[in-house]
C-alpha cells in the first residue's frame, strides 16, 4: 500500500485544508505515533501544549475527527458498523472532494475560538462532548474531550499478543493466493503477486474475538487505519482475470503493471481470494518497516494487509500523474479512472494493531502505539477491544 497510504495522503490534505479538518498527529516517539502524512500546524501546536500525549492513544485523528457508524469501505450493503475516523473523513468527503463536517465537538470548538494557541487554553474550561468532564481533565487524564463515551478513570481494554509464532502454534490457516492490486498514484504501481499470510479473521479467532465484535480497525506503524466489518472477512472474493501489455517489458516507462505472480492466464479469473494478514510477498519476507526522518513509512512489514478488490474487480488503470505522452499511449479503457475500486487503498502497510470494535461499556483504547515497536521487532501484532474475558 504505500500506494493506498499515498493516495489517502493528497486527497485528505485537501479536504483538511478546504474543510478546516484539523489533525493531532504526527509528533514520532519512542514508541510510535500516528499518521504522519498530515502535516498540519494544529500537531505542532497541540504537541507543544500538551506534551505528555505523545505516542499515546490520544497521539491521534480521533481527538478532532469523529468516528462514525457506516458501512466501511469495499461493502456496498449490509448494517453499518464503527467505522475508524480516517475512513470515516474519506468517505463523508469523497477524499476531499465535497463538503462535509467531521470534527468532533472537541474540534469544533478549536476551530470556532481561533485555532491557535489561545483557543486550546480557552476549550480547556470546556466540556465539549457533554460527558461531564472538563476538556483540561479529560486531556490531563488522557481521556478524548471529543468522545462522550471516553471519561477519566476508564480502564484500558483487554488486549493479546500474537506473535508470528504463535500463530502458527495455535494452528492458524497459511494461504497463498495470487492478488491484483489497483493504485492510485504510487511509483510501485499496479501488480499482480503471490500473496502468503494468515486469514485476518483466524487471526481474531485466535485473539478471542467476542461474539459481539462487529468490525475492526486495522491499524500501521504510522497510526494510518483501515476498517473493515466482520462479515468482509468471511467472505471470498472473485477477481478478475490478469491484463498482459501494460508492464515496462511493453511500453518502456510508461509501463506500470507488476507481473510477479506465477502461473498468470490471460482471460483467466484469479482465484476466489480472502483478508489476509500477509507476511510474504513472491515468496519474500515482507521488510519490517520504520519511520524515516520525515517521518515517513518505510518498509512494508513484518505484516501487511492484502485485500482483494472487493465489490468491482477489474483491471489495470495508469497512475493519476502519468504524464500526457504515456497517457496517449495506452487504450482509453487503461488511462487513470478514479471509479475503478483502488483496494491498495485497503492494503494497510506495516500492521501493529488491530481494534476490534465496539469496545465494552466504560473501557477504553490501550495506548497500542507502547506496542508498535516491539511488534515490528517481534514479528506480532496486538488486539485490543471486544475480547472473551
Amino acid at each position: 500500500m504505500k500506494g493506498g497510504n499515498m493516495r489517502r495522503t493528497k486527497r485528505f490534505g485537501i479536504h483538511v485544508t478546504v474543510f478546516g479538518g484539523l489533525i493531532l498527529a504526527l509528533a514520532l516517539s519512542e514508541a510510535a505515533a500516528y499518521y504522519s502524512a498530515h502535516k498540519e500546524p494544529d500537531s505542532g501546536l497541540f504537541f507543544k501544549t500538551y506534551p505528555h500525549l505523545v505516542g499515546t492513544r490520544l497521539d491521534g485523528c480521533d481527538v478532532c475527527h469523529i468516528r462514525s457508524s457506516a458501512l466501511p469501505p469495499g461493502q456496498k450493503s449490509g448494517t453499518p458498523v464503527p467505522v475508524n475516523s480516517c475512513d470515516t473523513c474519506h468517505t463523508l468527503t469523497d477524499y476531499g472532494r465535497k463538503s462535509a463536517n467531521t470534527l468532533t465537538p472537541y474540534g469544533a470548538d478549536y476551530l470556532k475560538h481561533g485555532r491557535n494557541a489561545a483557543a486550546l487554553a480557552a476549550i480547556e474550561k470546556l466540556d465539549s462532548d457533554g460527558d461531564g468532564a472538563l476538556n483540561g481533565a479529560e486531556l490531563a487524564a488522557m481521556s478524548n474531550p471529543g468522545d462522550r463515551q471516553s471519561v477519566p478513570g476508564q480502564k484500558n481494554t483487554a488486549h493479546v499478543i500474537l506473535s508470528y509464532d504463535e500463530l502458527i502454534k495455535k494452528g492458524v490457516s497459511v494461504i497463498e493466493q495470487a492478488l491484483f492490486v489497483n493504485v492510485a498514484k504510487s511509483r510501485d504501481g499496479d501488480s499482480y503477486a503471490d500473496i502468503r499470510g494468515f486469514p485476518l479473521i483466524e487471526v481474531l479467532e485466535a485473539a478471542g474475538m467476542s461474539e459481539k465484535a462487529t468490525s475492526v480497525d486495522v491499524i500501521s506503524l504510522d497510526g494510518y487505519a483501515s476498517t473493515f466489518s466482520i462479515d468482509q472477512l468471511r467472505w471470498k472474493y472473485p477477481q478478475a482475470a490478469p491484463v498482459f501489455g501494460l508492464g515496462k517489458e511493453t511500453l518502456g516507462e510508461c509501463g506500470w503493471v507488476r507481473y510477479e505472480a506465477k502461473n498468470l492466464k490471460e482471460g483467466v479469473p484469479l482465484p476466489d481470494a480472502v483478508i489476509l494478514l500477509s507476511f510474504e510477498e513472491n515468496g519474500q519476507s515482507l521488510a519490517p518497516a520504520s519511520m524515516d526522518a520525515e517521518q515517513r513509512l518505510t518498509g512494508r512489514g513484518p505484516f501487511r494487509i492484502a485485500a482483494p478488490q472487493m465489490y468491482n474487480p477489474g483491471f489495470p488503470d495508469i497512475s493519476v500523474n502519468a504524464t500526457e505522452e504515456c497517457v496517449q499511449k495506452i487504450p482509453e479503457r487503461y488511462r487513470y479512472n478514479r471509479y475503478y475500486e483502488k483496494n491498495a487503498d485497503y492494503c494497510v502497510k506495516a500492521v501493529v494493531a488491530i481494534r476490534v470494535n465496539p469496545l465494552p461499556p466504560g473501557e477504553t483504547d490501550i495506548d497500542w502505539p507502547q506496542y508498535a515497536k516491539k511488534a515490528i521487532e517481534g514479528k506480532s501484532v496486538v488486539v485490543f477491544g471486544a475480547l472473551r474475558r
